[in-house]
């Protein structure tokens, strides 16, 4: 199964929903999230000598070719292609994104994550690219390994606040504090 399939977390169901893609992309993704990563492949091709100017299907090969083949050089140059076809989709942010992130290039991976967010901010993908970053990630403490309940704890704190519900809670959270501190300074 595709790592990018995983990260999504896609389980049944229709797949251009899920991933706001139309039906001939969503099945070239179904074909490559089946292990049928020639099939789709070809299937993005075909939908490229179609129309050369199909954003999505650039987006997706990329995607697969970055994943499948390592050829982080070649995808990042179909996904960038993607977002000048294409600069208000966020598919091609999306696979620069997780081109950048499968490369180890966090700094442009996220970047290009929050732009594909500001675009589409309940899109699936978004997720994903969160839980690549997250993997990819160093860790907070760097002597301790990644799996230490200190760098587990710090990590979790350190990627909350992504949703509206985290940052009012945060922000509750502050505030409180500020009201506490402000109590035991008085007396």
């Amino acid at each position: 199964m595709s790592d990018f399939k995983k990260l999504l977390g896609l389980g049944e169901g229709s797949l251009s929903n899920t991933l706001q893609a139309s039906p001939k992309v969503a099945a070239a993704y179904d074909l490559y999230f089946n292990g049928d990563r020639a099939g789709a492949e070809e299937r993005f091709q075909r939908l490229l000598r179609d129309n050369p100017r199909d954003a999505e299907a650039l987006a997706g090969l990329a995607i697969i070719v970055a994943e499948a083949t390592g050829r982080y050089v070649s995808a990042t140059k179909m996904a960038a292609e993607s977002v000048r076809l294409a600069p208000q989709q966020p598919s091609g942010y999306y696979a620069l994104a997780y081109v950048h992130l499968l490369g180890s290039k966090l700094e442009q991976g996220y970047r290009y994550l929050m732009k594909a967010k500001k675009l589409a901010p309940h899109d699936p993908r978004l997720q994903a690219g969160y839980a690549l970053y997250e993997k990819e990630r160093p860790p907070v403490v760097a002597d301790l390994a990644p799996e230490h309940p200190v760098n587990v704890v710090l990590g979790q704190a350190r990627s909350f606040g992504r949703t509206a519900r985290q940052k009012a809670m945060l922000g509750v959270l502050v505030l409180e504090s500020i009201i506490l501190t402000s109590r035991i300074l008085m007396y």
